[in-house]
């Protein structure tokens, strides 16, 4: 039925733990060397859930 919660399957799981831990991993670099604008900090972002999802295959 559309709208009712469903689980994840095993891959979407690992790739939300891989992008979480990147994520984690740029907010300390982050706190380290800001972003120079909301527009940078999400294509960083955007490439590396790129990059987590693609090695994981």
């Amino acid at each position: 039925m559309a709208g009712e919660p469903t689980g994840l399957g095993g891959d979407m799981v690992g790739h939300a733990r891989a992008v979480a831990q990147t994520v984690r991993e740029a907010l300390t670099e982050w706190r380290r060397r800001p972003p120079v604008s909301n527009g940078a900090a999400i294509s960083e972002l955007l490439a590396y859930a790129t990059r987590d999802i693609s090695a994981s295959k």
